[in-house]
C-alpha cells in the first residue's frame, strides 16, 4: 500500500470570497456616488431655474439615463420637479373685465361679437347649400322619371 503525501494546497474559498465582498463593496460605493452625483446635478439645476428633465439631469449629473430611470426615487423626483415646472410655466390666463376699461376688453368683446356672428353666417350658408343641394338631388330624380340623363 502507497500512500500519497500529502501536500497543503491553500484553501482557495476565503480568497475568492474576499474578492467577491470587494466587488460587490466597490460596486455598492459607486452606486452611491451616482446617486448622490445625480442629486446635486437635480440640486444645480433647480438652483440655476434650468429645465428639468432626464436628459438634463443626466448631463449635469454625468450619469446615465437608464441609471436614472431604473432608480425609483430619483425617478419619482425628476417627473415631479419637471411637473411642477410645467405647472408654473403655463400663464394663468386672466379674462378682461369690464372693469378694467381698457382697450383689450373692449378688443375681445368685439372678437366675441365678430366670432359669433360669424358662426352663425357658416351655419345659414350650410343650412342653404343642405337645401340646394336636396334640390339638386330632386330634380335629379325627375330627369330620370321622365327618361333623361342629367351630366
Amino acid at each position: 500500500m502507497t500512500t500519497r503525501p500529502t501536500t497543503s494546497i491553500p484553501d482557495a474559498a476565503p480568497a475568492e470570497n474576499r474578492r467577491i465582498a470587494a466587488l460587490r463593496q466597490a460596486a455598492q460605493d459607486k452606486h452611491k456616488q451616482a446617486v448622490q452625483r445625480a442629486e446635486a446635478g437635480i440640486r444645480q439645476l433647480v438652483k440655476a431655474g434650468e429645465e428639468i428633465n432626464f436628459r438634463a439631469v443626466a448631463r449635469a449629473a454625468g450619469v446615465s439615463l437608464d441609471f436614472l430611470y431604473a432608480h425609483t426615487d430619483l425617478r419619482k423626483r425628476i417627473e415631479t420637479l419637471r411637473g411642477q415646472q410645467r405647472a408654473d410655466s403655463q400663464p394663468c390666463r386672466q379674462e378682461p373685465s369690464a372693469e378694467d376699461g381698457t382697450v383689450i376688453y373692449s378688443l375681445t368683446e368685439a372678437l366675441r361679437r365678430e366670432r359669433t356672428a360669424h358662426r352663425e353666417r357658416v351655419q345659414e350658408l350650410e343650412q342653404r347649400l343642405a337645401a340646394a343641394q336636396g334640390e339638386i338631388l330632386r330634380l335629379q330624380r325627375q330627369l330620370r322619371e321622365h327618361g333623361l340623363e342629367s351630366r
